[in-house]
């Protein structure tokens, strides 16, 4: 077969991309990009002075956490290097999290709903909705990094560095979604190559976390950590955007082999044959939703438990970074001898970060209802004597147990990485690790009531439930730097949680939002009993 009929039709499956994406891809970039240009902007107006500047590095730039959340970056003596350190975490989850969503979307959910098949009825080629979702991706990564080497470059922030910058962006965009691709044909459905992609993704930046905090070779393991050897705003080293780019070519090379060694529609994993008889549980209305999200809770909260572990296994070794250093001690308004109390200020982030993630996990789980209509497997099932109420109550149960059971990987993550490299394992400490996460969870638990909600009364918008993830996230990472209003924060149920441990715990907050979780999701079962399905 020639390479015209293997590719045939590609520039119509890329018009028709476009047109599907009309709305997300410019979501995604606005998002993207002002927020990015926002911390941006409010970083160079706090650090203004040269005095300001040079407290920075000798802060910020050498914590644990800002290593494990933006990696080692250079030039942090410099305006443009604290800028870049302080986007790193938005620029390039977003770059990644967006082109895995584009060409799994175009390629694997295609199949799986059986729209490729109408598509391939007509004359088109069979690399060439592959290539189409990954030329998408490639244009969306090179206007997102253009608009952003454009803001650096307006905001007074050198050329050179701007350019370098936003050119190890695209590249790392371009790496996942070549495995993106490659993982859209292991399995046969899309939520399997998005478990696979999301997965390599985690673990891609996890270790490039790992790798900053302890200036270790794992840094260089990572494609996280070969863009940001590039050294923007430092000695550039253009070399390895051609590392890059040869590591996108292979994986695209992956992808194009793998899918011609399966049939359309299939997986290279071919699923195992179901029972011969369906077990007692589908027969009851949470079973259903038990079956089809025991993965999605067994991986988020394996995952998760890993990511907390990685954070346990840090926390010793946070007063040691600080040995010597009493800039930062007078910075963050510490004296000698602070070091519990930096680990309380490290244990405050971290906590945020692992509830606002499991708020993440909450949400999808709540969209997987969304996916039962768009099936027609609702239609069937409600059709029997099971009524709507029973179905919806019933997967919510399994999201608010699933959400409970993440919670509970996270706490045992963290003490399990602390307690084998503590000198000296204290009780008090293992009990803060324990319900610092836990203390999250009525929040996790309200951001994912609101996605139901949505659901409930916008089935046609459900999206929107993933924008209340993005203000969740942009308000815990950046709600400080850009110095926002508490109104409007509020909007965040976490903002309401204290601190734990550098605050007291107390019930109120808890109580409060729990029982606001408990009137969203009553609210969410009247919309959906007053709605049609489908």
């Amino acid at each position: 077969m020639s390479a015209h009929e293997l590719f045939a039709g590609t520039p119509t499956l890329i018009r028709l991309a476009l047109r599907r994406d009309r709305v997300r891809l410019p979501l995604w970039t606005l998002g993207i990009v002002g927020i990015s240009a926002a911390s941006a902007a409010t970083v160079k107006s706090t650090y203004d002075t040269p005095a300001e500047i040079a407290t920075y590095g000798p802060t910020a730039g050498v914590s644990a956490a800002s290593r494990i959340t933006g990696g080692r970056q250079v030039a942090l003596d410099t305006i443009e290097g604290i800028i870049a350190n302080e986007i790193t975490l938005i620029v390039t989850l977003g770059i990644t999290l967006l082109v895995v969503f584009t060409v799994v979307r175009h390629t694997r959910a295609e199949e799986e709903s059986g729209a490729a098949e109408l598509v391939r009825a007509g004359v088109v080629g069979r690399h060439a909705a592959q290539v189409a979702a990954l030329v998408v991706a490639l244009a969306a990564t090179v206007v997102i990094s253009g608009l952003l080497a454009a803001v650096l470059v307006g905001l007074g922030l050198e050329r050179t560095g701007s350019l370098a910058y936003a050119a190890e962006v695209a590249m790392l965009g371009l790496v996942f979604a070549g495995l993106a691709a490659a993982a859209a044909q292991v399995t046969a459905a899309a939520r399997g190559a998005l478990a696979i992609a999301g997965g390599l993704l985690g673990a891609a930046y996890v270790v490039r976390g790992v790798g900053a905090v302890g200036d270790s070779a794992l840094f260089w393991v990572s494609p996280f950590g070969w863009a940001q050897g590039v050294n923007a705003f430092g000695e550039e080293r253009w070399w390895l955007l051609g590392v890059l780019l040869a590591a996108a070519a292979v994986c695209f090379g992956l992808a194009v082999v793998l899918t011609a060694r399966r049939d359309a529609g299939a997986g290279l994993l071919q699923p195992r044959p179901g029972a011969a008889r369906a077990s007692a549980i589908l027969g009851r209305p949470w079973g259903l939703a038990l079956r089809t999200q025991r993965g999605l809770v067994i991986g988020w909260a394996v995952g998760l438990a890993v990511l907390a572990a990685i954070y346990g296994s840090v926390i010793p070794d946070v007063p040691d970074m600080l040995e010597g250093n009493p800039d930062m001690l007078e910075a963050m308004g510490l004296g000698a001898g602070a070091g519990d109390a930096l680990i309380d200020a490290f244990l405050g982030y971290v906590n945020l970060t692992l509830g606002v993630v499991g708020a993440v996990f909450g949400v999808a789980s709540v969209l997987r209802l969304r996916a039962e209509e768009d099936t027609g497997r609702l239609e069937a099932l409600i059709a029997t004597p099971l009524t709507r109420t029973r179905w919806l109550v019933g997967s919510l149960a399994v999201t608010v147990v699933g959400m409970v059971l993440v919670a509970l990987a996270m706490s045992a993550g963290m003490v399990l990485g602390y307690v084998p490299v503590a000198g000296e394992v204290s009780g008090s400490r293992v009990s803060e690790l324990i319900l610092g996460v836990l203390a999250q969870l009525p929040a996790m638990l309200l951001v994912a009531a609101l996605a139901l909600l949505i659901l409930a009364w916008l089935p046609r918008f459900a999206v929107l439930a993933w924008a209340l993830v993005a203000w969740v996230v942009l308000d815990a990472f950046l709600g400080e730097t850009l110095k926002l209003p508490d109104g409007i924060r509020s909007l965040s149920p976490f903002f309401h949680l204290p601190a734990y441990p550098t605050e007291t715990w107390t019930a109120g907050p808890t109580v409060a939002l729990l029982a606001a979780s408990s009137v969203v999701a009553a609210l969410a079962l009247v919309g959906y009993r007053r709605r049609d399905v489908g």
